[in-house]
Parts: structure tokens; C-alpha cells; sequence
């Protein structure tokens, strides 16, 4: 459809109104301009109109409306995911058309969900006695114990071998460790991947030494996942490349070209060109004293390896061996190993598991990055500037963006000032991960009024100082964004925090407005004038041994162990540490992990002001009103209950609320910021705190997930689906 412009309609005018128009100074040509924007904003309804008959092109709302029209029934909306209806409803007619296969099953999980899935119809993998008429040659009670490769798969989603008939219901598990029910001729398994594959492309390496490294430029071990094949029909089951499990040893052994490649789960690139499959080789670098198993010897000539093996030299006349130059890699700990030492660049394309998209990485953040009219943008690294510096302090006095264009690690020192009234953002650019290695403290300084940003990056190995200006004045606003502060600083070789409880936020400026927006971060110090909002973020006080993080302070005031912070508001976010504030304006849908042997965890100076409602606050705090928060809402059920059987004393109080506490507490699959499923909510977590927030959905800040509601959706579609006389189960693979 052609677009009416101002120009089109103004011709359409007599040319004497136009001649007449333009001695008069162009009074008709500006009210063209008005009708023609408004009939552009009629023509472009117009055509979503047309747009909304079809569900590939319909906006969301349309998209209900047309399920509607062939019987869908609306699931729980799930908001902040990329999941929606759109999907299901596009595919209904084909799904009830195949209903009761294990192919709509699994398609069905992962529309509803958004969750890689695999079925499992525990029939076909239940040990039974077999007819001499229809012999099955793979069905053999006991698994080849000469083959591991599929017993890695033990009790897990791809788990081939035959057991003995389980009569227990399949819906009564919970985790992988309590796995009864499932082997039986009725029972249907869901098995779902709830980490994605957040990955890493073209990344520098971390130098062991000159022939060993490590995939993660922050130097911590890393378990490979795969990045997901698409299926090839969709009357197939998953296998293990369509989905973003683990890579193994002994899998990447097999098929290399399965999980290595240019457009695979991980490659490598020398002086950026890419290492081909056949120089790579599956192996064990585990740690063997100060070096790693199985290090790769270096390349000898054909005929010193010859005469050191003790076999004859290759005829001259056939053609020669290939030369003994394999790297070598480990996919569990994410190393490295050549045969030689290496001087050229090495890059590496990677992925590994996280629950969700925090933390900055390479997802999708264009919604975040805006641009003001007329605001200046500085490209780095770009041809005007060397260093990161230089660019920063081209726009410290007028204000503007400095962008980050390449996955680097910037090891070079960096300090963001704004002038007075200005706003000046460091972010990186979109789909990047770039990492910020000052050597030092990164500054942000600002005058009166100013605005600093940080967006996108992660900082190793110092922490970010928020503090006045030269002539003493300090900046309005900070906002942290999609950014990482490694708790403890940086990370040793095995994973955990180099400097255990060391501050990662100090905030020193009076009478900053801090927002941290879906950020991880370490300890955070700041001034009690300090207005903090925390949302959708981790605040994790990184202990050396994890479980002892609780009882380091992870909120606190700049200085001695009894000053507060400022004031706090805390939305959907999980603070793994003990909380010294002025204030809580607000504490909602978080989950706030601390305990203390003397004194209150979480403790607020002023209680008359604030609230907290639907969160996880350790027993002993001292905190503004609760409403519906835990452990207190069970506890006051437990002691209600026990009062209808007559008075209850002040030890039987004590003794509920001590048996309360111990049994209401968050369990977390990992409390390592390393690991892939770092502060994840496990399967046998209380009930309270997996659904406890205000939207039925998890406490903390895998909050904006809606895990529950998506498990919900299942289970109601599974009712429309699933084949009479069947049982399904759910099961977390990640």
C-alpha cells in the first residue's frame, strides 16, 4: 500500500490555493503535514488489521481471539518470557490432529514451556519377557558394560536401560534423586531443560601456561552444553543435540563433528582462523599433581616418534602419516590443551548453562539501549581512540555513550566521569559480552545532577567505587544494568571467589539514587543518604566455603561492621547475606538468605517505615511489617493449629518455631557463581518459597522466569493431550 506523505498531498491542491499558500508563509502545506500524519496512523491500523487474521503476524492480543475460533483454551499468561500462546495456537489443529503421540507431547512441552523437552514412553525401557515369534535384539535387560558412553545417561532423560516394573505413581516425584514411579507400562516422562545455552562467541582464552588454557576468559572451570539442533520433522523425538545438555568426554569422542564446529557448540580459532574437527580430540585434562592428565606431548619427527615407539619407518613410497598435532580438549572442565607452545591468538566460541538472561551475556538486550535525539555515541574499539580512556573522557564533559563493539577483555584502567547536569553510559553493544579488567578500582564520578550508567559488562578482578567529583559533588543517579560484579572480585581455578567477602559495590557519594537492574553482584557497601532499588538481581556476600555466605554481610555501610547502608527496596532478587539498612521502603517477591550466630540477619534501623510482603525473611530479623512472608506465615499457621488443641506454652512455641525455621528454608542447587545453576531454586525447595510470591510464582530472583506457571500450563494441556488410561511426570533434566 502506497504511504500518503505531506508531499502527495499537498499536489493535490489547485496550484492557485498553492501559490496563494506560499505568499502566506505555507499555512495549508502544515495542515497537510497534520492530515497526513494522521492518515498514516489510519492506514497503518488498516493494515494490522489485516495483519491480526493471521497468527504469524497478529499482535498478542489477537492472538487468544483466534484460538478462540478453533476451541483454544488460554493458559496462565506469563509475563517477562518468551513464552506465549502464538506457537500453540499456530500448531493446535496439528497437535490435536496427531493427539496422544509421544512427538505432539513434546512439542507440546516446549510450546507451553519454552523449555527444551524430551518424552519418554517407559514401556519401550521396562524390562518384559519377550516372544520367541518377535524377537527384539535391543532389548536386553543388561546394559553392555563394555560400552560406557550409554550408561552416562543413567537415570537421566536419554537413560536407554531396561528396569524392572516401578508400581509407584510417576507424579509423585520430585528431583532426579527421588526418581520411584517411573518404569512402568502407563507411564509418560517430561523431561525439561530449564538452563539455556548462554553462549560465547569468539572469546578470548585464559593462558594457563603456553600450551595449557582455559575456555572462560574469567579463569573458572566450565561444563560445555550444546547449542540446539533443530529437529528435522516434527513427527521426530529429541536427541541429545537438539536439546542443550552436557557435553561428555566420551560424546564429543564419538562424533566430534556433532558438537564441534563453526556453527556448533564450540570451536577454536588460531589467528582467527578456524581449527578444523580433525585436529581436535576428546581427552581428560583433569589435574595430575601440578599439571593436567593427558597433556598432549609435543610433535616429534616422524622418525624420532618412530624410533622412540619401536616401529619400522613408514615406506617412503606410500603416503605419510598424519603428523602427531592433535588438541586436545576437555568439555567437563572447559581446558585447552596443545601440543606445542602456542604464540598465536586463540579465540574460542563456547556455551555453557544459566538459568536466565541476568548478568549481561550475549542475548538480546535492544529494549535497554536507547539513544536520546542528538546524544553523542562513541564506538570502541574504533579508529579515533587507542584507549578506552580517551573515549570515555570525549564525552565526560557534554555527556553521551561509549559502546563496546567486540567480545574483549579490556585489561586496561577506566574511570567514568560526567559533568554537571550530563549523562554519560558505558554499555556494550548488543550481543556482545566484553569484560572489564581495570587493575584497579572502576571509578564513577559525577557533578550535581549527573547520570552514570553501566550496561552489559562484567568487571573482574576490582571493584566499582561510586564517590564525588573533584569539587565534591556526587552524581543523582547510577544505573547498573544487565551487569556483572564477580562476587569475590574474580574466580580462582577451581570456581571459587579469589577474594572471599571482598566489596564489589562501594558506593561513597552522598544522596545516590543506585539502581541495579538485573545484575549479579558481590558485596555491596553504601552510604546511609544511599537510595537503592535492586530488581530481578543476585546480591551474593561470596564466602569462600558457600554455605558460609548467609552469615557474611552482604548490605551494609561503608564503614565499621554496625553501619547501615541506605535506603533498600528489593524486588524479585536473592541477597545471599546478612543486611544492615536505614531503611526498606519496599521487599517483594525476594528471597533474602542470611543467618547470624549474634544479632538479627536482616535488620532494618527504622521498622515504622516500609513493608515487605511475599518473601523469604530469616527468622530473627529485624524488618518493617510482613505480609505473607516467610518463615513467619508458617510459623503462624503452625502455631494456630496447635492452639486448637488447647494453650500452647512459651517452649512449645520455641519448639515450632525452631522446627519451622529449620524445615522452611531455601535449598539452592549451587551457591558458586561459577556453576551453571548458580542461586536455582532445587525441586525439594519448600513449596512456600518455590510458589510463595505475590503472582504464585518463585521468591528471589528466578522470579522472572514464572517457572511454576509454566509447569502449571503443562500439566493443564497435559490433561487435553495426554492419552486416556496414561500418566505423565515432569522431570528436570537441568
Amino acid at each position: 500500500m502506497t504511504r500518503i506523505t505531506p508531499e502527495a498531498l499537498y499536489r493535490l491542491l489547485p496550484a492557485v490555493h498553492r501559490l496563494r499558500d506560499a505568499g502566506e508563509g505555507g499555512p495549508l502545506a502544515a495542515l497537510m503535514a497534520v492530515l497526513a500524519r494522521e492518515g498514516a496512523v489510519v492506514e497503518e491500523n488498516i493494515e494490522q488489521l489485516l495483519d491480526n487474521l493471521f497468527i504469524e503476524t497478529c499482535e498478542d492480543w489477537a492472538a487468544p481471539y483466534i484460538g478462540g475460533t478453533i476451541g483454544y483454551r488460554a493458559l496462565y499468561e506469563v509475563e517477562g518470557v518468551q513464552v506465549g500462546t502464538r506457537a500453540e495456537v499456530a500448531n493446535t489443529i496439528g497437535y490435536r490432529r496427531r493427539k496422544g503421540t509421544a512427538a505432539v507431547l513434546e512439542a507440546l512441552a516446549r510450546d507451553v514451556t519454552g523449555w527444551p523437552a524430551h518424552v519418554v514412553e517407559y514401556f519401550q525401557v521396562t524390562a518384559t519377557c519377550q516372544h520367541m515369534n518377535h524377537v527384539r535384539p535391543g532389548h536386553a535387560l543388561a546394559p553392555r558394560l563394555s560400552d560406557p558412553l550409554p550408561l552416562e545417561s543413567l537415570d537421566r532423560a536419554f537413560d536407554r536401560t531396561l528396569q524392572t516394573v516401578d508400581v509407584r505413581s510417576i507424579q509423585q516425584t520430585v528431583s532426579r534423586r527421588s526418581l520411584g514411579g517411573r518404569h512402568n507400562f502407563q507411564n509418560i516422562g517430561l523431561w525439561l531443560w530449564r538452563l539455556m545455552a548462554r553462549g560465547s562467541t569468539r572469546m578470548p582464552v585464559t593462558a594457563v601456561d603456553a600450551r595449557r588454557y582455559l575456555f572462560d576468559p574469567l579463569g573458572a572451570p566450565r561444563q560445555l552444553v550444546n547449542l540446539p539442533l533443530p529437529e528435522a520433522t516434527i513427527t521426530s523425538i529429541s536427541r541429545p543435540e537438539h536439546v542443550p545438555g552436557d557435553i561428555s568426554r566420551r560424546a564429543l569422542d564419538a562424533d566430534p563433528a556433532l558438537w564441534y564446529g563453526a556453527d556448533r557448540a564450540l570451536a577454536l580459532y588460531l589467528d582467527g582462523e578456524f581449527v578444523p574437527v580433525s585436529r581436535i580430540e576428546a581427552c581428560d585434562l583433569s589435574d595430575d599433581g601440578p599439571g593436567w592428565n593427558h597433556s598432549p606431548h609435543t610433535a616429534l619427527p616422524e622418525a624420532e616418534l618412530r624410533l622412540r615407539e619401536g616401529t619400522p619407518l613408514p615406506d617412503p613410497l606410500l603416503p605419510p602419516d598424519p603428523p602427531n598435532a592433535m588438541i586436545r580438549i576437555d568439555p567437563v572442565l572447559g581446558r585447552i590443551a596443545f601440543p606445542d607452545a602456542e604464540t598465536r591468538e586463540i579465540r574460542a566460541t563456547w556455551h555453557s548453562g544459566f538459568p536466565g538472561r541476568i548478568g549481561g551475556g550475549e542475548y538480546n538486550r535492544a529494549r535497554t539501549l536507547t539513544r536520546d535525539p542528538g546524544q553523542a555515541l562513541v564506538l570502541y574499539p574504533g579508529p579515533d581512540h587507542v584507549t578506552l580512556q580517551s573515549a570515555l573522557d570525549a564525552v565526560a564533559a557534554e555527556g553521551g555513550i561509549v559502546e563496546l563493539t567486540a567480545n574483549e577483555v579490556f585489561a586496561e584502567p577506566a574511570a567514568l566521569r560526567a559533568g554537571a547536569g550530563t549523562e554519560v553510559i558505558l554499555r556494550a553493544a548488543n550481543g556482545l559480552r566484553p569484560i572489564l579488567r581495570p587493575g584497579g578500582p572502576l571509578t564513577l564520578e559525577g557533578g550535581a545532577e549527573a547520570r552514570l550508567a553501566l550496561d552489559g559488562v562484567t568487571v573482574e578482578g576490582a571493584p566499582v567505587e561510586i564517590g564525588p567529583d573533584g569539587d565534591g559533588a556526587s552524581p543523582a543517579t547510577v544505573t547498573l544494568r544487565h551487569v556483572t560484579l564477580i562476587p569475590g572480585l574474580s574466580f580462582t581455578d577451581t570456581g571459587a571467589p579469589a577474594t572471599p567477602n571482598a566489596t564489589s559495590l562501594a558506593v561513597s557519594a552522598i544522596g545516590v539514587e543506585l539502581l541495579l537492574d538485573r545484575c549479579i553482584t558481590g558485596p555491596i557497601a553504601m552510604d546511609e543518604t544511599t537510595n537503592a532499588e535492586i530488581r530481578d538481581s543476585i546480591v551474593d556476600a561470596a564466602a569462600l566455603v558457600p554455605r558460609e555466605s548467609a552469615a557474611a554481610l552482604a548490605i551494609s555501610g561503608p564503614g565499621l561492621e554496625g553501619d547501615p547502608a541506605g535506603a533498600l527496596t528489593i524486588r524479585a532478587s536473592t541477597v545471599v547475606g546478612r543486611i544492615l539498612a536505614r531503611v526498606f521502603p519496599l521487599v517483594s517477591d525476594s528471597l533474602l538468605h542470611a543467618r547470624s550466630e549474634s544479632g538479627a540477619p536482616v535488620r532494618a534501623i527504622r521498622r515504622q517505615q516500609g513493608c515487605m510482603r511475599f518473601s523469604f525473611v530469616p527468622h530473627g530479623s529485624v524488618t518493617p511489617r510482613r505480609y505473607r512472608c516467610q518463615p513467619q506465615l508458617a510459623i503462624a499457621e503452625a502455631v494456630a493449629e496447635a492452639e486448637e488443641g488447647g494453650p500452647v506454652t512459651d517452649a512449645d512455641r520455641a519448639q515450632i518455631i525452631a522446627r519451622v525455621s529449620r524445615a522452611m528454608r531455601p535449598g539452592f542447587t549451587s551457591q558458586r557463581a561459577s556453576d551453571p545453576a548458580y542461586l536455582q531454586l532445587r525441586g525439594v525447595a519448600p513449596r512456600e518459597i518455590r510458589a510463595g510470591a505475590s503472582d504464585e510464582g518463585e521468591m528471589g530472583a528466578w522470579h522472572l522466569l514464572a517457572a511454576p506457571q509454566r509447569e502449571a500450563n503443562l500439566r493443564i494441556r497435559l490433561e487435553e493431550y495426554l492419552r486416556f488410561g496414561l500418566e505423565a511426570g515432569l522431570f528436570h533434566e537441568t
